[in-house]
């Protein structure tokens, strides 16, 4: 009865052991790939020249794809990602971020610090000062959502990200206060000619860039 008992323990500890090791050898990308990623999303986005990144793993519950909505824990595999900063210490906070698909090392996701952000010009001020007097609601949304910010933004991505604009859409826009002076923030879905889908946020009146989301892209690796 011992001996069946042993042998019954060693198959439970050996499934175990398999169990683990199934779980352990998932494969993800190294740390230095991902910063290699992530700092390359960066200086097409934003003009950073740095070669070097803090880099760390993370994990976080993932989102349901029908309603948007926050997948609880344990009903489906969390993102698994690197999320890649550049920090400036002297105000201790990180000026850059990116994310980074831990398993394909794709870089998907970039944003900048407020306090990058170029002071606005007196016109820009202005523009500011006669959207924040209008009630809130579509009266402010359609001054923000103008042609002239469409254009601007289609100029910005073509710039900075060397792809022909296919089609651009307004996604929303709302005010907010700026820690250097209350600003405006306006996001855009912008179709590729190669059929790349981002998300791009802009800082209103200035539209400069600060937040990129690669939605779809056909290429693989490091090249968003």
């Amino acid at each position: 009865m011992q001996k069946k008992s042993a042998r019954v323990a060693l198959a439970l500890s050996l499934v175990l052991s398999l169990t683990m090791l199934c779980a352990c050898s998932q494969t993800f990308v190294g740390e230095e790939q991902a910063k290699k990623a992530g700092l390359l999303l960066l200086q097409q986005a934003f003009g950073v020249c740095a070669q070097d990144a803090h880099v760390e793993y993370f994990e976080r519950a993932g989102s349901s794809a029908v309603d948007n909505t926050e997948v609880k824990p344990g009903t489906k595999t969390p993102d698994q990602i690197y999320i890649v900063t550049i920090s400036d210490q002297t105000i201790n906070e990180d000026l850059y971020y990116a994310e980074v698909d831990a398993k394909t090392g794709v870089a998907y996701y970039a944003s900048k610090n407020e306090w990058l952000l170029a002071p606005l010009t007196k016109e820009q001020q202005q523009q500011t000062s006669e959207v924040n007097a209008l009630p809130s609601g579509t009266d402010a949304d359609e001054v923000i959502k103008s042609e002239s910010s469409e254009d601007a933004a289609c100029q910005r991505v073509k710039h900075c990200f060397q792809k022909e604009v296919a089609l651009i859409s307004a996604q929303g826009c709302c005010r907010r206060d700026g820690i250097l002076s209350p600003r405006a923030s306006i996001g855009y879905f912008v179709t590729f000619a190669d059929g790349a889908l981002y998300r791009v946020g802009f800082s209103w009146p200035s539209m400069e860039l600060d937040e990129v989301q690669v939605l779809g892209n056909e290429l693989e690796g490091a090249n968003p």
